[in-house]
């Protein structure tokens, strides 16, 4: 597998996808107001929270076990069967709770809820399959898929006058669409299950469990307790704010991604110093867009709101700026945190979840209530950190992490330059319109990459991984049966980013 091509794909299919996501949100915030799209936000939190114990970690599990390359089949099929049990279980308890789920969302959503639920799980599970079969750069336009349908169906929902009730059968639609074409890709066949793999998947998932748990609770937790203690306004507010800031980490969610399948057949081969030296690779380009980002932020938050959302969504834009300061902690957190459960060890993954969660949820109850939706954004940036660097710290056990401080100091140096400029700019340039918002984004990104590129060491690295990127893998023959441990490490050995 071609890491730094594979990540090319994911890097470009996340960007689209920022793309048609930003612009939906914008378009639909256009069309509903904040205590409305709220509805939705709720909707979709819940959505996620939901199959956290529906899922019960049995998806990494399988990404983790089948890229091992061990009786793929086999694993599964026992992934399947055991998938059903909870399942049901959630499914049946949203039923007998539909009443006090249409309640708190606002709309009636409950049997909705658990087609959601259940589209979801095997959306995900038919991308992460594609994905342990090494071909992670094939799950690029899977992801993408997601949200063009969603997209498409929701808008046109929403002007035949379904209201909010479109956006979520547009996101029915767009789990549906994409789990079809993923099973359609998959080549790792169906074989009869066994104890053996039933145990091996639980010992992995039981870990990954709670650490998936972490990456949900961080994601939707503040938005469900707000959603307690305030109203769907306040959700559709900072949510919008979430939204924008989750951009800049899509290149940093595509390479690690694509590195897990890689480092986890790595380790399955002991080849712990190609591991050693893909992270730090892997960190700079993480966060050669979240830096800058924060910056820009920093200048620009309430008309990025106001003139791509609405005047009513401004009032989160220092939201914006503490979530976009977060996005830091989770551009190195995405890359250490699936590295350790990729050199099988989930249980430290979610010891540091643990911890996380503890934080998140006593700060954001506390805060919120006191402070509002900045409250919220505070408790996440302070969760998020401690496992950020818990993650760290358990990674150092098993390997030398090296953190590429040149390199990040540089990035720094040149977000600084470019904010420096812009805020010359903004003083004789009025920002009072979308085109001129926009205009002074585009200067920024010129500015920020020609002073990184002023580094010969990030202009080498850059210009590395686009000539690797662009570089054609040789065709191997596919077929039913996954490509051996060693195969694999030889392939790598001559055609992937970091040798």
């Amino acid at each position: 597998m071609n890491i730094a091509r594979s990540s090319a794909k994911l890097s470009v299919a996340h960007g689209l996808t920022a793309v048609i996501t930003f612009g939906g949100i914008a378009v639909f915030a256009n069309w509903l107001p904040p205590s409305e799209l709220g509805v939705y936000f709720l909707f979709e939190a819940l959505v996620g929270v939901l199959t956290i114990p529906a899922d019960f970690g049995i998806r990494g599990a399988v990404e983790k076990r089948i890229s091992e390359g061990n009786e793929p089949g086999k694993m599964l099929t026992s992934a399947l069967s055991m998938k059903t049990v909870p399942l049901a279980i959630i499914g049946g308890l949203v039923l007998a709770l539909g009443g006090y789920i249409n309640g708190y969302v606002g709309a009636d959503v409950a049997v909705l809820l658990i087609v959601a639920m259940i589209g979801h799980e095997l959306y995900q599970l038919g991308v992460q399959i594609v994905s342990a079969e090494l071909r992670v750069g094939e799950t690029a336009v899977l992801r993408l898929s997601h949200k063009v349908v969603w997209f498409a169906v929701g808008y046109a929902l929403l002007q035949s006058g379904y209201g909010v009730k479109g956006l979520i059968y547009g996101l029915l639609a767009g789990y549906i669409v994409p789990f079809v074409w993923a099973n359609y890709k998959r080549s790792t066949p169906f074989r009869r299950p066994s104890m053996e793999q039933f145990h091996s998947l639980t010992a992995y998932s039981r870990y990954n469990f709670v650490s998936a748990l972490s990456g949900y609770v961080y994601g939707w937790m503040d938005v469900l307790i707000i959603g307690f203690f305030l109203t769907s306004a306040h959700v559709g507010s900072y949510e919008v704010a979430w939204r924008v800031t989750a951009v800049v980490i899509l290149g940093s969610n595509a390479i690690a991604k694509t590195i897990f399948p890689q480092v986890s057949r790595w380790d399955a081969n002991r080849a712990i110093e190609r591991i050693e030296k893909l992270i730090p690779r892997a960190i700079t380009p993480s966060l050669v867009l979240a830096i800058p980002a924060f910056v820009g932020a920093m200048l620009f938050s309430r008309e990025i709101l106001t003139f791509i959302f609405d005047a009513e969504y401004a009032t989160a834009w220092l939201v914006l700026i503490v979530l976009m300061g977060e996005k830091i902690f989770q551009s190195v957190h995405v890359i250490t945190g699936r590295s350790l459960k990729a050199i099988d060890h989930p249980e430290l993954a979610a010891k540091a979840a643990v911890a996380a969660i503890a934080v998140n949820l006593v700060l954001n109850v506390a805060l919120i209530t006191q402070f509002g939706l900045i409250g919220a954004a505070v408790a996440t940036v302070v969760s998020f950190g401690l496992n950020t660097v818990l993650c760290i710290r358990y990674l150092s056990r098993y390997l030398t992490v090296r953190v590429p401080w040149r390199e990040l100091g540089w990035i720094v140096v040149a977000s600084i330059g470019m904010g420096v400029v812009l805020v010359g700019v903004r003083s004789v340039v009025a920002i009072d319109s979308l085109a001129r918002l926009l205009g002074v984004i585009s200067l920024g990104a010129v500015l920020f990459s020609a002073f990184a590129l002023a580094s010969p060491t990030l202009r080498t690295q850059a210009f590395q991984s686009i000539h690797s990127s662009n570089r054609r893998a040789p065709r191997v023959k596919r077929s039913r049966k996954v490509t051996s441990g060693w195969q694999i490490f030889n392939y790598n050995r001559c055609g992937d980013w970091v040798t």
